[in-house]
């Protein structure tokens, strides 16, 4: 039996392809890139996450699927949380749990005293990185570098701290930190920083995001939970993306993927267009003229 083309394109559609976002716990001891792996096998489309965890650290990790993967930079900057555990008087040379011991320290520390010296740590500060980080140098990523026992110097960089709290903790100076911050900043920095600022040292043996962006761990799941039936767990781009929407007709989509502009009054910015039911593109007004930013559709305009 044939099919029109049109019948064939939207059968193709319903097949395939998943795109949005799935919101994935990270066990301890497992990288970011196999979940992203195991995304992809599940799913057999493109996958990245939005903001790496660290192999020791566990929590929310939001992974982008498909089409959903062009909207990295949406994400770049979005805020984290964080509870941390930091056990003071032992040092690392990773700040964590991971690392070989370089320090320790007879110092006792209260948790008055820890809590005194927070405020330091609020607001936009500098802080200089871990050597046992991802960040680049020349080109090469500092953790080589410090597995090669080369010389690091990471500069320091601009990162904000909205809030941290600290309360005691089961062990003997051990404290457990609740910690809201800018993308891009360092718990294990934060802890060896507090530390510092006491007179004593401190390595972190526990970190859990508990929210990156709008994704929450209150509702993440398993990559089992995903691999049994993954489609329930895809949140839309229409879901999470916070632009403002607008329904456009055919003509228009047809103009839109051409290239043209179409006139629409409205606050400058970008807005997500929907199509046939279906997310179209991300489009961007500039002086009510509306032009195709990110395409997304996947459906037959005809």
């Amino acid at each position: 039996m044939l099919h029109s083309r049109k019948y064939c394109k939207q059968y193709e559609r319903k097949l395939s392809k998943v795109n949005g976002f799935v919101n994935i716990i990270k066990p301890v001891g497992v990288s970011s890139s196999v979940i992203v792996s195991n995304v992809k096998r599940i799913t057999k489309q493109k996958v990245g996450h939005l903001g790496t965890l660290d192999p020791l650290a566990t929590g929310v990790l939001p992974v982008a699927i498909g089409k959903a993967t062009r909207f990295f930079d949406y994400f770049l900057n979005k805020d984290k949380e964080y509870i941390a555990i930091g056990k003071f008087g032992v040092l690392t040379d990773t700040l964590d749990s991971e690392g070989c011991v370089i320090q320790t320290c007879n110092k006792k520390v209260e948790l008055e005293q820890v809590q005194s010296v927070l405020h330091q740590f609020v607001g936009k500060i500098k802080q200089v990185p871990p050597i046992y980080s991802s960040k680049s140098v020349n080109g090469v990523k500092a953790y080589d570098l410090a597995r090669k026992n080369k010389e690091i110097a990471l500069e320091p960089r601009d990162v904000t701290i909205y809030s941290v709290e600290a309360k005691k903790w089961e062990q003997e100076d051990t404290f457990l930190f609740k910690i809201h911050c800018s993308a891009g900043t360092y718990v294990r920095a934060i802890v060896r920083d507090i530390a510092n600022a006491l007179g004593t040292i401190a390595t972190t043996v526990c970190i859990i995001r508990t929210k990156s962006g709008c994704f929450n761990i209150d509702d993440a799941i398993t990559l089992q939970d995903f691999e049994q039936n993954y489609e329930d767990y895809v949140s839309s781009i229409f879901d999470v993306i916070s632009y403002p929407k607008l329904l456009i007709n055919q003509q228009q989509a047809i103009d839109l993927f051409s290239g043209k502009e179409i006139d629409f009054i409205g606050k400058n910015g970008n807005y997500l267009l929907s199509y046939n039911d279906d997310e179209f593109s991300v489009a961007e007004l500039v002086g009510n003229k509306l032009r195709n930013k990110i395409y997304l559709y996947q459906g037959d305009l005809l």
